[in-house]
């Protein structure tokens, strides 16, 4: 079932649990159970946090060209990750953004997650495939850690570990969450019909194009 401007709860859900979750399934999970994979899994999940967010918080913008760059934002995406996947597991609401800057921004425009730096401190990516906790090793030493947890590196810098094993199951979880919230929430259901509204209009381009055969 494709995304429509005006749908029933019971369409929504069939949405979000039959198109959606299949969706993020096979675009994700081949990548996850090959090797390697660790920006291509968190660059796809947060790409999928951006469609999300936009629909859980919903279009208050008009028509204008200009005005449809604000269907989908930071902010939306980053309220997604703190409010639905912090349901999930509470470091979201904490560390969420650190997760957002680093890995949506980097790997998407970028290639790599992006290091962060506040006042002198410097906080590194660390993407990992083990559970929510495990033992790796680290600097040459056994070190526990944590998904989404900041990890002491030395007297100057910090990793952020993030499990892109996680990131999928995590968000598989958060969309059942947000599919439970809608069939309950007013607000939620009028946020998604404004914003499924807009996302199924066509966007706005310069461009041109020829129905003719240059052959």
């Amino acid at each position: 079932m494709p995304l429509k401007p005006s749908m029933s709860i019971r369409e929504i859900e069939e949405y979000l649990k039959d198109d959606l979750k299949v969706s993020l399934e096979h675009d994700v999970l081949p990548v996850l159970e090959g090797p390697g994979g660790y920006f291509g899994v968190a660059r796809a999940v947060l790409c999928y946090v951006d469609f999300l967010g936009a629909l859980y918080r919903g279009y208050k913008g008009g028509k204008a060209c200009s005005d449809r760059k604000q269907i989908a934002t930071s902010k939306k995406a980053t309220a997604f990750i703190s409010e639905i996947l912090g349901h999930v597991d509470h470091l979201y609401q904490t560390n969420g953004k650190l997760l957002y800057e680093m890995y949506r921004h980097g790997t998407v425009h970028l290639y790599a997650p992006k290091e962060l730096k506040r006042k002198r401190r410097i906080l590194s990516w660390m993407p990992y495939k083990e559970g929510r906790e495990a033992w790796l090793i680290v600097d040459n030493r056994a070190r526990l850690i944590r998904h989404l947890k900041p990890l002491q590196r030395d007297g100057k810098s910090d990793w952020l570990p993030v499990s892109i094993t996680c990131l999928y199951h995590d968000l598989r979880a958060a969309i059942d969450e947000f599919a439970r919230r809608l069939s309950t929430d007013q607000q939620l259901f009028d946020n998604w019909q404004s914003a499924a509204a807009a996302l199924c209009e066509p966007e706005c381009t310069e461009l041109g194009w020829s129905t003719d055969d240059p052959c």
